[in-house]
């Protein structure tokens, strides 16, 4: 029998995905598939015939049937593809989405949680990645909803981490540092902890196309060039065998964060050989890598205000911070060693299922979670409006909102008409912290009335409300009435249409999924 709806967390992963749930005595733990499996491989099989199928199994078939698997997809959120070639991803004439695979994903993790709770579920906080922009969590919102979801809040994976840890290894206030590597994104955020568990980001930085992938795509290219030297073969002539060697990858750089050396068997067109990869090779293979992420440490900590040497600690979260070498960067940078969450692959969905209960007073209220405050979260991309430099008679764009300003937050700024006589006014929005227009991305725009003439320079008032769900609110006013001149909250329409929506959602409803 149904219990009332569930609220969960939803750590919507590049490799791999994971729910969450608070139960009565405020413990979050994740859910396990009938099969037992905690963590989801975020992959999709679409059999011939039958009905899509999601986790280890489809991606296991991406041997068999590589071109019937879709893995990697999220990458792709908030574009119209998610293929390296920019191609679109079909199979028998119906073209998927990077949302509708997400939405196919999410779907399975609903049903895991409802067979676990033994209640429907139809809330859910989702994690992103701290650096993705508006269009991306609005493809999330966008497969949440087609999943059958209400998406209470898409938060920040390194915020999620911050909740996790806050709540059960709460230590010495002070600056927190969150170095959060995953299957395909890499953030680092810097966070101010205090005594009753207050979180505050203070500033994000990374990479959203870094991850367990692309060093997985390191030891694939250093198989092809043993395949190529000792069986004369090209590895990636079959696709067959480049899905199998890209699980041999990921299996050898496991392996690799317990031991010094490991092997695997690999095949190209029917001849096959054994593949030994050393740390020490893996570690000079990663080199470029950890360049780039000692530089966004660097950097991030730097627009911070702060120095290596302040962090109470440093927490690092995400399958791929086992990596030794990653470890070893991390502790140079800081001077003491980082620490790896409870669960790096469970513990941000585990933070948005808290929040999640939080958000809607589901969990016990003498826990120490019910006593902590909402943290406080930032604005992961600049928002400005555009305007006409008047020196250059150039459009360009003038940040009001920089990039990392805590939310909610409301900005405001008093503009100019652009020539005598003027009668109308647009406002336009764009994501971006540059003023080249050609750079940022626009959101929206809107149209208003001055109702008569205004000459050059007449003061236009116009403010940015970013909301803690990070809904975006633009106003116009007439700097001298007072009076609202137009107004837009933006609704990104995403890439695929409403009927497109529609019919997915449909789709979804007739699918087991478990």
């Amino acid at each position: 029998m149904m219990t009332p709806d569930s609220v969960v967390g939803i750590d919507l992963g590049t490799t791999n995905s994971v729910v969450a749930h608070v139960d009565e005595a405020g413990i979050a733990r994740a859910l396990a598939t009938p099969e037992g499996d905690r963590i989801v491989a975020s992959a999709v099989y679409f059999p011939e015939g039958a009905e899509p199928i999601v986790g280890t199994l489809a991606r296991d078939q991406a041997i068999l049937y590589p071109d019937r698997v879709a893995q990697f997809f999220k990458r792709g959120m908030g574009e119209t593809t998610f293929l390296d070639d920019e191609s679109d991803f079909v199979v028998d004439e119906k073209k998927w989405a990077p949302e509708e695979l997400s939405a196919l994903v999410l779907k399975k993790l609903m049903r895991t949680a409802e067979g676990s709770l033994s209640s429907n579920v139809g809330q859910a906080v989702i994690t992103v990645p701290a650096y993705f922009g508006e269009a991306s969590r609005q493809a999330t919102r966008d497969a949440g909803e087609m999943a059958g979801l209400e998406v209470l809040r898409i938060v920040n994976e390194p915020t999620a981490a911050a909740i996790a840890h806050g709540v059960e290894a709460a230590g010495e206030p002070g600056p927190v540092l969150v170095f959060d590597l995953g299957g395909g994104t890499f953030d680092v955020t810097v966070m101010g902890v205090g005594s009753a568990g207050e979180i505050e980001v203070l500033e994000t930085g990374g990479d959203h196309r870094l991850g367990g992938v692309d060093f997985d795509n390191l030891i694939i290219a250093e198989m092809a060039r043993a395949v190529e030297a000792e069986l004369g073969e090209s590895l990636e002539g079959n696709p067959g065998d480049l899905a199998s060697a890209r699980q041999a990858a990921e299996e050898i750089k496991k392996t690799l964060s317990t031991v010094p050396s490991a092997s695997k068997m690999i095949q190209a067109s029917g001849k096959a050989m054994t593949f030994t990869l050393t740390r020490d090779r893996f570690d000079e293979l990663l080199a470029d890598y950890l360049l780039g992420v000692e530089d966004h440490v660097i950097h991030t900590i730097e627009k911070a205000g702060l120095d290596p040497s302040d962090f109470v600690t440093a927490l690092m979260v995400g399958g791929s911070s086992r990596i030794p070498a990653f470890q070893n960067k991390l502790a140079t940078l800081l001077g003491q060693d980082p620490k790896l969450t409870r669960n790096l692959d469970e513990d941000v969905a585990r933070g948005a299922a808290m929040l999640a209960a939080k958000l809607t007073n589901t969990v016990a209220a003498e826990s120490f979670l019910a006593r902590m405050p909402k943290p406080v979260d930032v604005c992961s991309q600049a928002l400005g409006v555009t305007i006409m430099d008047t020196p250059t008679g150039r459009l360009q764009n003038s940040v009001l909102v920089p990039q990392g300003t805590p939310i909610p937050v409301t900005k405001e700024e008093i503009f100019g008409a652009v020539s005598d006589g003027q009668t109308v006014i647009e406002v336009e929005l764009n994501e971006g912290a540059t003023a080249d227009l050609d750079i940022v991305t626009k959101l929206g725009s809107s149209i208003g009335q001055f109702g008569r003439p205004v000459p050059q320079g007449y003061p236009i008032r116009v403010t940015i409300d970013v909301t803690e769900e990070q809904l975006i609110r633009v106003h116009a006013f007439d700097g001298e009435s007072g009076g609202l001149l137009c107004e837009m909250t933006v609704e990104h329409k995403g890439l695929i249409s409403q009927q497109e929506k529609a019919e997915t959602m449909r789709r979804l409803e007739e699918m087991a999924l478990d």
